[in-house]
This record gives structure tokens, sequence and C-alpha cells, in this order.
């Protein structure tokens, strides 16, 4: 008789059982089958487009780093030098002013214009030991230009009477427009872009 009580226990309707939550077991395992199905296929989701996020990014950055790899380099011609934002030519020859002035002009440049102490100094360094026209000129009685027309504003002493400035071991100074010397052309940077061999 205790083994019928366990039956109809079994048999009764779950209302009767006083169990308000009751699921059927096959129920309940196929809704927790659901639950772990759904949590897997979302974080299965979730890492694909942590993935998909990750690749992206790792080509962004290769791309930009192959885009700031190329770069653009300041260019001086070959046999001129660079310094202070421009270019400078030191001549081996010996040539009048005209002639320097035309030389220069023949290369996209002038006769130098020194625009400040340093480069003043720059210049006296390296031309060595040998007088070097600049682009200073005047006409009798007249102030000091440059040859793009601007005056010249005293920074340093130009020695000497002539009309047309150079640069020797003492600073600067003047002489006749027809005496022969060796001279100094510049020119503004020019840019060239170049590509950097990249590591990556």
């Amino acid at each position: 008789m205790h083994d019928s009580n366990r039956l109809e226990k079994n048999i009764l309707p779950v209302e009767w059982l006083g169990i308000s939550n009751y699921q059927h077991p096959r129920k309940h395992s196929i809704t927790i089958t659901l639950n772990q199905v759904l949590v897997l296929s979302t974080v299965i989701c979730l890492v694909f487009i942590l993935l998909g996020i990750v690749m992206s990014l790792l080509v962004t950055g290769r791309k930009l780093h192959q885009i700031s790899s190329e770069c653009f380099e300041a260019a001086c011609p070959e046999t001129w030098i660079g310094f202070q934002r421009k270019c400078f030519y030191f001549s081996d020859d010996i040539k009048n002013w005209t002639f320097s002035q035309r030389f220069c002009d023949s290369h996209g440049a002038d006769l130098v214009q020194v625009e400040t102490i340093q480069e003043l100094n720059f210049l006296l360094r390296y031309k060595g030991p040998y007088d070097h026209w600049i682009g200073l000129s005047r006409e009798q009685g007249q102030p000091w230009k440059w040859i793009n027309g601007t005056e010249w504003t005293s920074c340093f002493p130009i020695r000497g009477g002539g009309e047309c400035a150079y640069l020797n071991d003492k600073g600067a100074s003047s002489a006749r427009h027809y005496t022969e010397r060796k001279w100094i052309c510049s020119k503004p940077y020019t840019y060239a872009q170049t590509q950097r061999q990249s590591s990556i």
C-alpha cells in the first residue's frame, strides 16, 4: 500500500501537490539547453566581433604606418648645402658680380641674402679663406639693397667704397662689380617626397 501511495502521488496533478513552479523534467532540461545555446551563441558572436575589430585595427595601423613612412624631406640639389631652411652653393670658379648673379639665377637662386647673424657666421665659416660675392649692391650715393630690392638693415658692417658686397675673413667688404671673386648662391629648400623602408 505504501507503494501505491507513492505511485498515486506521482500521478496526482501538480496543483494538488502544492508546487506552483513545477516544470516537467523534460521541459526543464530543454529550457536550460536553450538558455545555454543562447549564451554560447552570444559569446561566439562577441568573439567574432572582437576579432573583426582587432583585425581592422591591425590593417588600419599598418596603412597608417605606411602613410607615415612617406614623408617630405627638405632637399638641396647635389653640391648645395642646407642651413636654416635654405640651400647654399659655394662656387669654385672666380667671376665678376654680374656673372655670379646670372649663374645663381640660372639655378633658380640669387646671390645670397644674409638674413641673420647665425647665417652670416655659417657663411663665414663655410666659405673658407676665399672672398665670395653676396647679393648686396648699391648705386653711387644710394643705400645698400639686396637682389630682391629690399634695403639692407645694417645687421653687419660693410667696409670699402665699392658698389657690390662680398664676404672675406673679416666679415663683409665691397668692391667694384667687375672684380672677380667666388660667389655664394642661395634658395629656399625644395621638398621631396620620400618613401622610408618600413620595419614591419
